[in-house]
């Protein structure tokens, strides 16, 4: 077992580092969760979400993903995108600049916004610009059996009360020799993002509570590392979700690396996009939109 925790580890190892070429702060990216509701302030159908998409469609923007018959994903030209992931609720929408940088990546984002908030008021439907969406009635929708999966892991109770909630992340790419600086530094400041991030007392309890019975960790982490060995080390113990349970990485031996580092939700965490290796920055709450500059500002003082 510890040979192949061993071979785990270099995989992952070799993931992050093997041909990596960014530059700390060269590029980044923003997403951007927003919740859509109607003026009795209660979350809107899957049919007005769908009915936004399809509006920016016709207007230049292009279908990328669908499942069963509904949009999950559109692009415009600039690669900007917007996501609908159904396990986020049907009223959920959220816009991903194209990779861009720190000094025009706000610009960006508030141009998909507008773009988006102009298609959600033709159909009646209104930005809830907050972290979380009061209430407990259950939003989240199944068109197939990847979302069915997912909720039969964790239960439909337990996995629920994240739909009513909304984030912001920002992507930013790291040099090689500087990602465990970094990541140490936003480790130190996490005080700072939790307390605008209401929603990670909802994330604990839905880690403590899940049907799958996940390492207390695995949201979260680790906040400081010694190396990216140690840090693909940590990785490495927690299991690869296969359909509705979880397995032993070791038992896996072509699991999809990428996958199963999206399936890890630590607070700051690595990812790699072609030859660039990034720092996905995630405990911050989503807000006004005149929030988006201080938020970035928070995450760019710890890369300086």
């Amino acid at each position: 077992m510890l040979f192949h925790r061993e071979k785990i580890v270099d995989k992952l190892m070799d993931h992050f580092s093997r041909g990596i070429t960014s530059r700390t702060l060269e590029t980044i990216g923003a997403e951007i969760e927003t919740q859509f509701v109607g003026e009795d302030g209660q979350a809107v159908m899957i049919e007005t979400s769908q009915n936004i998409l399809r509006h920016l469609v016709n207007n230049g923007w292009n279908i990328c993903g669908t499942r069963s018959g509904l949009i999950t994903l559109i692009a415009d030209d600039h690669g900007n995108k917007v996501f609908q992931e159904f396990e986020m609720g049907r009223h959920h929408l959220e816009i991903a600049t194209a990779v861009s940088t720190p000094p025009h990546v706000i610009d960006d984002a508030k141009q998909c916004l507008t773009q988006l908030y102009e298609a959600a008021s033709i159909f009646g439907a209104i930005p809830h610009k907050a972290a979380i969406l009061p209430g407990n009635q259950d939003l989240i929708i199944e068109p197939d059996s990847q979302d069915t999966d997912w909720i039969d892991l964790d239960g439909r109770e337990v996995l629920a009360p994240l739909a009513r909630t909304s984030s912001v992340q920002f992507t930013v790419s790291v040099a090689l020799d500087e990602v465990i600086l970094i990541l140490n530094k936003l480790g130190e400041r996490i005080n700072s993002f939790l307390s605008a991030f209401p929603q990670d007392v909802m994330w604990r309890q839905y880690i403590g509570n899940s049907h799958a019975k996940y390492l207390s960790d695995r949201y979260g982490g680790p906040l400081f590392f010694d190396s990216i060995n140690d840090y693909c080390r940590l990785l490495a113990r927690h299991d690869v979700i296969r359909g509705t349970k979880l397995v032993p990485y070791t038992e896996i031996e072509s699991e999809n690396i990428t996958s199963f580092v999206r399936s890890i939700w630590w607070y700051f965490r690595l990812r790699r996009y072609e030859n660039a290796l990034c720092v996905e920055v995630r405990p911050i709450g989503r807000a006004a939109d005149e929030q988006l500059e201080p938020q970035l500002e928070m995450v760019l003082s710890a890369f300086s």
